[in-house]
């Protein structure tokens, strides 16, 4: 889905590791893995999950908060597409097993033509 490379492109400017659906097997911290799950014909939610490692709370909250603000109310345009401006459903931290790993789970809705 273009859509998907739009997203990853709006994401790499604020972090360096971006992954759609998967993060690699050897990733560093923080990542955000990302994907898009339509709910209607022109619909989609976008889901993202930021994981970093303990003690770095702060950083992961801001890099969440950047993102918020940085894709909230954005268009994304390409040739196949135009998505009308995103708006942020939900932020959370999700607990983890691993008490040395951080996540927050985001979602947004996003309005698509093809």
């Amino acid at each position: 889905m273009a859509l998907n490379k739009g997203i990853k492109a709006q994401l790499l400017p604020l972090c360096s590791h971006v992954y759609l659906r998967e993060a690699k097997e050897k990733k560093e911290f923080p990542y955000v893995v990302f994907d898009t799950r339509p709910i209607g014909e022109y619909r989609a939610v976008v889901e993202l999950d930021l994981w970093g490692v303990r003690g770095s709370e702060f950083a992961l909250q801001k890099l969440a908060d950047d993102i918020e603000e940085h894709l909230h109310g954005s268009v994304l345009s390409a040739p196949q597409y135009l998505a009308n401006p995103l708006s942020n459903n939900d932020q959370k931290w999700v607990p983890d097993e691993n008490k040395d790993i951080l996540h927050i789970n985001m979602s947004f809705d996003c309005i698509y033509h093809n």
